[in-house]
């Protein structure tokens, strides 16, 4: 059995939501008021800007709302409303351990609070963890399949996510971009200097949905392209599988045992080609494809673009290593020879290259096998 929705959150964890597009906040609250489990007591909507609408909305809920001048612009005044809603979440919760962080354009699974219930342990006692995250960067509708598995990345999601009160106040709070710097705050804590090699929990299906077109960095074809097709967890009562797996140590274990269990694809096919994988479920099949060093993502972001999932940054992955699911089956992509899971290609097989395409306007990607063998 696992904790019920509320369970261990409801005095560790309050919610934070902030809102600069109030025009969404209505369709986020119905939906989050309708999540199993919400206390509506943790949570706390803040404004950016003193601004009727959006204030008479939140009394409406019924909930709690702050509003607070702008402070600089574009990129920076995001940044700024961040830093004043996470330091005003710990001072209105001074025992609160996390903060979940919500924005005004997403829709909340009816199971988000049960993800967080069962996972939220991790958190505190795994160091080398920096977060958790209700947000898939790779799970579409045609890459993500089960809603009990968990993932680890390298990467911060964001898009509805907690984090450790120790993290902000100790490590964040004090070096947070300041008002004249335009940095997204996101990209910021994505940063080596802040992550610090650590890594976030994500589930496989994602529990949350980014259904706003406009703001700052978004428009309607922007949405379409990356943000529409997204998977969205719709089942109740979801109980997550292995989850003390996700611990650093017992994740390496995890992932062997995948390896080892692995079918090796044919690596003289096409992997952009639905034919790439068999026409089969539930197995689990991996592919190598060529990274030189860690920061090798050549191959890899051609293969994201012809399979339609997030090809703009590097996102999703451990150490050289990215799963999804194609045609039901678990999918593994090992990065050879920067992942330290290269061990686990045959020697017969050829690791995957595939050229970035040509300058030219219209040219596209070319899978390639490598010309030869390394000798």
């Amino acid at each position: 059995p696992f904790p019920p929705p509320q369970g261990n959150l409801s005095s560790l964890c309050p919610l934070g939501l902030r809102t600069q597009l109030p025009q969404c906040l209505p369709r986020m609250l119905r939906s989050l008021l309708s999540a199993q489990g919400v206390n509506p007591q943790m949570i706390t909507v803040f404004i950016d800007g003193y601004y009727e609408e959006p204030m008479d909305v939140v009394e409406l809920f019924g909930l709690s709302g702050i509003q607070h001048t702008p402070i600089s612009i574009k990129n920076a005044r995001v940044s700024q409303h961040y830093k004043a809603s996470l330091t005003a979440t710990f001072n209105l919760f001074p025992d609160a351990k996390f903060a979940v962080v919500l924005e005004e354009d997403l829709d909340i699974s009816v199971d988000f609070f049960s993800f967080l219930s069962q996972s939220i342990h991790l958190l505190e006692e795994d160091e080398s963890l920096y977060c958790i995250s209700a947000w898939n960067d790779q799970g579409y509708e045609h890459t993500a399949e089960d809603p009990s598995l968990l993932y680890r990345v390298e990467t911060m999601p964001g898009l509805g996510w907690v984090l450790r009160k120790s993290l902000y106040k100790d490590e964040l709070e004090p070096k947070w971009p300041t008002p004249e710097k335009l940095w997204d705050w996101d990209m910021w804590m994505r940063m080596p200097e802040q992550r610090k090699g650590r890594e976030c929990i994500i589930p496989d299906i994602s529990r949350s949905y980014h259904f706003g077109i406009v703001g700052l960095n978004m428009n309607g074809y922007f949405h379409e392209a990356y943000f529409k097709k997204h998977k969205f967890n719709t089942v109740p009562n979801v109980q997550l599988k292995n989850v003390e797996s996700l611990r650093k140590d017992a994740y390496e274990t995890e992932i062997h045992r995948l390896l080892g269990e692995a079918e090796v694809l044919d690596h003289s096919k096409n992997p952009c080609e639905d034919s790439f994988v068999p026409d089969t479920e539930g197995k689990v099949y991996v592919m190598f494809i060529r990274m030189e060093q860690e920061a090798d993502f050549t191959t890899w972001t051609q293969l994201a673009k012809c399979l339609h999932i997030w090809d703009l940054d590097v996102r999703g992955n451990h150490k050289g290593l990215w799963r999804l699911f194609r045609k039901k089956n678990h999918f593994l992509v090992v990065g050879v020879p920067a992942s330290p899971y290269s061990s686990k290609k045959p020697s017969s097989v050829t690791p995957i290259y595939m050229e970035p395409p040509a300058k030219e306007e219209g040219a596209v990607a070319v899978p390639a096998v490598a010309a030869a063998e390394q000798t």
